[in-house]
């Protein structure tokens, strides 16, 4: 046979394919809520609320971190048993969303990575650095690396440069920056989106200093971070103004993974008005400053991405590839030559007649030899299938012989005992009524007979 051409498409393509590198390749999401006790109902809703809008948007589970130290679902005043809700109407249960709607059919319920006593400031900081014993699983460790994008969201009480964990400890705006330090020296992120809630939030990234971070919180120095609204049957606040605003512009607006909506829209969605806070953003850390940070699209940081990267070992340019493609085009007519040489196209043309031919005269028939041999076979089964069944056969009829000679010794035994009861009946000698009687005592004694 001869070799087919080489595809002049594919030698096109491949000269004009360059190497080509994705700014990012990956998404991860860390959501922390802070705060315990039921009347801080409005953190949890608050966390699990950002956590469902990742999730639709793409970010899988196994590159979420959801930290809840405390569970509203189960928690004894919760009018509804099992549910945290984030609106009054209570149309969208946040803790189990299996199938609320047809687009979210399959999505199922949450999966908490650290909940109750270890949602503390060391594993958060551990988290973040990734400083683990080897022990530690695997799904509880954030796996990123220099092209992961990584959406950082926290909500609580804080102050003036600190944030509270459970009423106990505290993280302050320095640890945040070392942390994120640790994590920029390991190259554990490309790009890093962080978001606060709280009060006094925008403090708490004042102390960044590593490159590549958006940071952006709720409320300035000395402000407070409001709630929403309540939900009377609940009976306490149910979402802070912040998150609200945020969810409500990443609902309308980013109806699928495809949506082209940048940050710059959603930042300028924080106005005094909604959010009655001084709600602030910082792009100086940011490649190219604000700008650039203001152009980022949304889903760069809450949706997924499944990029490709092409790498290349030197970091070849367009003139190495032609010149590894001139060298593929030698190779390919060389061998070419090499078949066509040992084989020629006369020899090809000269075996094709001759089969032509042999078929047209008949010589080309069925091997009656190997049909026969399969007919053998046939037999052969068909023989010992017949012989089966005639064993069966025989088996059966013997066991069924076997049963009628049992019960025929059977009856015969009965009958043999019966006559030898009859007869001893007979040879008994009459009871009179001085006859003898043994009792139940040790000697013996007459016995009338009435």
């Amino acid at each position: 046979m001869r070799l087919f051409n080489l595809p002049s498409a594919l030698l096109a393509l491949l000269a004009l394919t360059d190497v080509s590198t994705a700014t990012h390749t990956s998404n991860w999401a860390v959501l922390v809520s802070t705060s315990r006790f039921w009347f801080n109902y409005r953190h949890l809703a608050n966390t699990l609320s950002l956590y469902r809008t990742v999730k639709r948007l793409g970010i899988p589970d196994s590159q979420i971190i959801l930290m809840l130290p405390d569970d509203m679902a189960c928690n004894p005043r919760n009018s509804f048993p099992g549910s945290v809700f984030n609106d009054k109407s209570r149309q969208l249960d946040l803790y189990d969303n299996t199938g609320w709607a047809e687009d979210m059919a399959g999505m199922g319920g949450i999966e908490v990575d650290y909940r109750g006593n270890e949602v503390t400031v060391e594993n958060f900081i551990r988290l973040l650095t990734d400083r683990w014993p080897a022990t530690h699983p695997t799904s509880k460790r954030l796996m990123t690396d220099d092209r992961s994008n990584i959406l950082i969201y926290m909500t609580g009480h804080g102050g003036n440069e600190f944030l509270k964990f459970q009423d106990s400890e505290e993280i302050s705006s320095f640890d945040l920056a070392d942390a994120f330090e640790q994590m920029w020296e390991k190259k554990r992120y490309h790009e890093l989106l962080f978001m606060i809630d709280t009060c006094q939030a925008n403090t708490m990234y004042t102390a960044f200093y590593t490159p590549n971070i958006i940071a952006t919180g709720s409320s300035a120095k000395d402000q407070s971070s409001y709630s929403h609204h309540a939900d009377q049957d609940v009976g306490v606040a149910v979402i802070d103004r912040w998150t609200y605003y945020n969810l409500e512009f990443l609902e309308t607006r980013l109806n699928s993974t495809s949506a082209d909506v940048r940050l710059g829209e959603l930042f300028d969605f924080y106005t005094f008005e909604r959010v009655h806070s001084d709600a602030g953003v910082r792009y100086d850390l940011f490649p190219g400053g604000e700008q650039a940070a203001r152009d980022r699209r949304v889903l760069d940081f809450f949706g997924s991405v499944q990029d490709v990267e092409v790498d290349s070992a030197k970091g070849g340019s367009l003139g190495d590839w032609k010149s590894d493609l001139e060298a593929l085009r030698a190779i390919y007519q060389r061998q070419q030559a090499e078949f066509e040489e040992a084989y020629p196209i006369e020899r090809e043309q000269e075996a094709e007649a001759t089969i032509r031919t042999a078929k047209e005269d008949g010589r080309v028939t069925l091997d009656m030899a190997q049909a026969g041999g399969d007919w053998i076979k046939k037999l052969i089964g068909l023989g010992s299938l017949v012989s089966l069944g005639a064993a069966w056969l025989a088996s059966n009829a013997l066991r069924r012989h076997c049963a009628h000679l049992k019960i025929i010794r059977n009856l015969i035994r009965h009958r043999d005992r019966d006559r030898g009861t009859l007869e001893l009946r007979k040879e008994a000698p009459p009871i009179t009524k001085h006859t003898i009687i043994p009792t139940r005592f040790k000697h013996h004694r007459e016995t009338q007979i009435d």
